[in-house]
């Protein structure tokens, strides 16, 4: 069910995508102007091309570390917001959900915290879309409810907050609540046609169209897809008008009328023709070959229909597509006779079979690959796939025709000389048709009886409704009396409370003004003994800054546009331009990376932890080497103050450096705690250690002692020679 739903999110979407994609920028264009500015608005207009084209999450992914880089600078929390939110994506079009979801959530979190509440309507749109996707139905709903009270008062928030009514309705749908989905898409639609938002009407009224294919209701079913077909004729929107067109082509299938399908496919084939775009062609020739195919005297028709939608979908790689396209094949030529061709379809459909995600897929496959070799008189292996279906049917898969299939595997094992398991399937494909018979006469009663008792009901309910409301009076007057006592009690032990807050907030008063005499004392004492170090380390940070940004902004940006244009002015591939690309590329991350490591963290908008385990995940290791990061878990790592993270953070990043650069050590191992108060850090490596009784020529570690100093921290360092190097820091905050 929920790779059911995946896929229902992916079609009723699909329109909306196609909306965003025109009439937007080049590629090219977009890096040459953010190359230009290095400002926000050019990295975010990359982000935004990127993001719908879907193309390339690596070189999105890149983009989103410039904006964190002017984030870093600046330190404005509305930019690593910025960042949050088109890294998420990016991990999210890598396949990453984990990360994805990770990301997203820091970017709500920064955002509630900071108060931007249009950023939070964006991100929980955005964070409820991708649960849908991925079948996580309240989750869904949890973010779309938080994401419509945050913009529910903001003007420049009312598309996203149409898109989440939408999804919030569309949520219901894919989990197969029909009710509540109708009662939520209303609303929605009521909600775009105020706003005078046709794109999100046409999106709602086709949701509309398939809740009532759902329910059965055909005039209603149709006339809500022609409303929204009407509009999309009007807005020149050739895709949408395609998508439509295939629903009304479905709905008549799901009434068993495909002859009235076919004209309805046929003008959905001619609409994405007028689009260009070869998915959404290759779908309108699956669902028309798939239609014609049902009627013996256009199912050679449909085979060419089918054989057309194959090398176009081979072109964009739609292979779950491709498996549908081999199946209706496989049926097609069995149902005409050609044995041999239906079975070249099957095994191409066999090499396919793990890109098959939903149970309607699955149970096509199995129908398809039993019935044939049954013809062929493959018994055997016709009941395995037989007995699939059937599994398939008692674990609650509906077909309604499902005693065929019964009857179908009874055959086979009655080819086979097993009489006994033929008697008994057969005896419950029989039981399914009577069954079958007996529903079918049960709801033509129940309709004429329906309508006989309508009356008396109504009658019922009226009177049902008159003595709940006297009930509802008796019990309200009640609680206003007990709610009243209730009241009075709470607010007596109110004014008792504060009171007794107010005697305690005096004593505290003046034990604080006696503790800061004795502060401030203390300071000055240690303000001289610092002030050297501290500048020290200032100068020295300052330093790194600009290091990290001119290797970064100038260095990495260079590197970036030198690749490319080798690429376009290069016509031809060859191994060894190859070879050399690949080295540039190399040398541009090693650069980034650098510039990340040197540029001065942000702990205003990120903990310790948080820092140091993104420093860990994205360390640039040798071959044959890892690092490791553990941290003391449920602790509200915010009560460390900046300078202490940030000299810890330093401290970190030189010892690791240490390790890396002369250990030669297999592993690397960051441990964070904290205990009532007592902050450590311990750094350890495998690698060759040293003699400690020995100076040593570097000022890494004399630099760590400085820095441990500032903030009043211990070092301890244990090394050996072959034993490996372990330091510690300790520092109470």
């Amino acid at each position: 069910m929920k790779r059911y739903g995946w896929l229902l999110v992916c079609c009723l979407f699909l329109s909306i995508g196609m909306l965003w994609a025109a009439d937007e920028p080049d590629l090219h264009m977009l890096q040459q102007k953010a190359a230009q500015s290095r400002d926000m608005e050019g990295y975010v207009g990359v982000c935004k091309y990127l993001y719908q084209t879907e193309e390339n999450p690596e070189l999105l992914l890149l983009y989103a570390d410039s904006i964190h880089q002017l984030a870093t600078k600046s330190k404005k929390p509305e930019q690593l917001v910025e960042y949050y939110i088109w890294a998420s994506e990016g991990n999210f079009i890598k396949g990453d959900f984990q990360q994805g979801y990770a990301l997203k959530r820091k970017a709500i979190a920064l955002a509630e915290k900071a108060g931007l509440k249009f950023a939070i309507s964006q991100s929980c749109c955005d964070m409820g879309y991708y649960c849908n996707v991925d079948a996580r139905y309240d989750s869904a709903r949890y973010y779309f409810r938080k994401g419509l009270e945050a913009g529910e008062d903001l003007s420049e928030a009312g598309e996203a907050c149409r898109t989440m009514l939408t999804n919030y309705a569309s949520s219901f749908l894919f989990e197969g609540k029909t009710d509540s989905a109708l009662v939520y898409t209303i609303r929605a639609s009521e909600r775009s046609a105020a706003d005078k938002d046709t794109a999100m009407l046409i999106e709602n009224l086709n949701q509309l169209g398939t809740i009532y294919r759902r329910k059965k209701d055909l005039e209603n079913c149709i006339a809500n897809f022609e409303q929204a077909l009407h509009l999309c004729e009007l807005r020149g929107n050739h895709n949408a008008v395609a998508f439509i067109y295939g629903n009304i082509a479905t709905a008549y299938c799901d009434w068993n009328r495909p002859g009235d399908a076919i004209p309805f496919s046929e003008k959905a084939v001619e609409y994405a023709l007028k689009t260009g775009n070869k998915r959404r062609i290759g779908t309108c020739y699956v669902n028309l070959g798939a239609i014609q195919t049902r009627l013996v005297q256009m199912r050679a028709e449909g085979i060419v229909t089918l054989l057309k939608a194959i090398p176009i979908l081979e072109e964009v790689n739609d292979r779950r597509l491709l498996c549908d396209a081999y199946n209706y094949l496989v049926n097609a030529y069995r149902m005409d006779g050609n044995l041999n061709q239906a079975m070249y379809y099957l095994q191409k459909l066999d090499r396919l079979a793990h890109e098959m995600q939903t149970d309607a897929e699955r149970f096509r496959y199995y129908q398809a690959k039993a019935g044939l070799l049954q013809e062929s008189g493959n018994y055997t292996e016709a009941i395995v796939y037989y007995r699939r279906i059937i599994d398939m049917l008692r674990s609650g898969y509906k077909d309604t025709r499902d005693y065929e299939h019964y009857k179908r595997l009874a055959d086979c094992y009655l080819a086979v000389n097993n009489s006994s398991q033929a008697y008994e399937f057969l005896t419950q494909a029989y039981a399914l048709r009577d069954s079958a018979f007996h529903t079918e006469q049960t709801e033509q009663l129940s309709e004429y009886s329906v309508k006989y008792q309508t009356k008396e009901k109504e009658l019922e309910i009226v009177t049902l409704r008159r003595e709940q409301l006297e009930q509802e009076t008796y019990m309200l007057r009640h609680r206003i009396i007990v709610g009243s006592v209730i009241s009075l009690l709470g607010i007596l032990l109110l004014g008792s409370l504060y009171a007794r807050q107010r005697q305690r907030a005096r004593i505290a008063v003046l034990a604080n003004a006696a503790n800061e005499k004795e502060r401030e004392f203390l300071e000055l004492q240690k303000e001289t003994e610092q002030r050297l170090t501290r500048k020290y380390i200032d100068g020295l940070e300052s330093e790194r800054e600009r290091m990290a940004t001119e290797l970064h902004d100038d260095v990495c940006n260079s590197l970036l546009a030198l690749e490319m244009n080798i690429r376009t002015i290069s016509g031809e591939e060859s191994s060894d331009l190859s070879e050399q690309l690949g080295l540039l590329g190399n040398t541009r991350e090693r650069l980034r990376t650098l510039s990340h490591e040197l540029m001065p963290p942000a702990f205003q908008y990120a903990t310790l932890d948080e820092m140091l385990g993104d420093y860990v995940l994205h360390l640039a290791l040798p071959e044959g080497m890892y690092a490791e990061y553990h941290s003391t878990e449920n602790v509200d790592w915010n009560i460390i103050p900046k300078a202490v993270g940030f000299e810890c953070y330093r401290i970190v990043q030189e010892a690791v450096s240490n390790a890396v650069k002369y250990a030669s050590s297999a592993r690397i191992q960051v441990k964070l705690a904290l205990e009532n108060k007592n902050l450590s850090i311990l750094v350890t490596d495998d690698g060759k250690g040293f003699d400690m009784s020995k100076k040593t020529k570097g000022i890494g570690l004399h630099t760590i002692w400085q820095r441990a100093e500032t903030i009043g921290a211990k070092v301890e360092l244990t090394s050996a020679p072959g034993e490996g190097t372990r330091l510690r820091v300790n520092v109470i905050i």
